[in-house]
């Protein structure tokens, strides 16, 4: 089943560290032929492609230049939600999210009328089934 993924024993230690063979130390064994003819990447496993994307790029990413547009509004509402969570947590609250109330939600794929708004048809099936919260 890890055959091709980037996890299989010909991917992965298996002394129980899960270290990649593939990595930043050997440039992710990137094959240039591979590169040239076959795939965009040349990194083997889809798996190793995605841990090279993440560390490849180094563990701090300067964006005091980076310009946000219109087509990022998720990036940017997703930050501000972080930066919130931090400065709440840093004055001894709770971020959101974190509140038992979330353990009964579920997710909800629709269809409905242009007229209806998601509140009223997603909500009421989304919580359709209050589950007992486990005790901490």
């Amino acid at each position: 089943m890890e055959r091709g993924n980037g996890n299989g024993p010909d991917y992965v230690e298996q002394s129980g560290e899960f270290r990649s063979f593939r990595n930043k130390r050997n440039d992710w064994m990137i094959d240039r032929q591979v590169q040239r003819h076959e795939t965009f990447t040349g990194i083997d496993g889809v798996n190793t492609q995605d841990r090279a994307v993440q560390e490849g790029m180094g563990p701090i990413v300067d964006r005091s230049m980076e310009h946000l547009g219109p087509a990022d509004r998720a990036i940017i509402a997703t930050r501000r939600l972080l930066l919130d969570a931090v400065k709440t947590v840093q004055a001894g609250g709770s971020p959101p999210g974190v509140e038992t109330s979330y353990y009964s939600a579920r997710a909800i794929e629709k269809i409905f009328p242009r007229h209806d708004t998601w509140r009223q048809t997603v909500l009421p099936e989304m919580y359709a089934e209050e589950l007992p919260v486990a005790a901490k």
